[in-house]
């Protein structure tokens, strides 16, 4: 039987209000700690991606959004310089939520805040920083991590 090349999958949200995106800041997670990151977790299996993306939105910001409130946007494929594994990730954009975001998880998150996605903080996992750009450009794919960087390139949505 042949084996296929496995690849985990990571969800993304972008939650934008007055032209500003949510981002949390990572603290005691033992990946990436104390960057600033999308809500995002790893998808699981067992249920559909926007499923998956409304589920840790509300676990980490409390923000409630159903999952057809929730488009994809844009779709990355990473590799890590370190370990050479490779993931992808899938960046949804939250067009309707309800509630106030809050820290939910204050062992994993220590910061939250409203950002200009033209002007991101330093400490933005680059990665992310990548796909919020491309998502808001409307680019649907990149890749991130590879010797042959090309950012932000690909169809754009209509």
């Amino acid at each position: 039987m042949t084996q296929h090349f496995p690849l985990s999958t990571g969800i993304f949200v972008i939650v934008r209000r007055e032209k500003r995106v949510l981002l949390l800041g990572r603290s005691h997670t033992g990946w990436k700690g104390s960057l600033l990151n999308l809500p995002a977790g790893l998808h699981h299996g067992g249920d559909p991606l926007a499923v998956a993306a409304a589920r840790e939105l509300q676990k980490e910001t409390g923000l409630m959004a159903a999952p057809d409130g929730l488009r994809l946007v844009h779709l990355m494929h990473c590799r890590s310089s370190d370990s050479g594994a490779e993931w992808l990730s899938a960046f949804f954009l939250a067009e309707r939520w309800a509630g106030e975001p809050r820290l939910i998880e204050h062992g994993g998150h220590s910061y939250l805040g409203w950002h200009d996605p033209s002007r991101l903080p330093p400490g933005v996992m680059p990665h992310t920083a990548q796909a919020i750009k491309c998502a808001l450009d409307g680019v649907r794919y990149s890749h991130f991590g590879w010797a042959e960087q090309l950012a932000c390139y690909g169809e754009r949505g209509d």
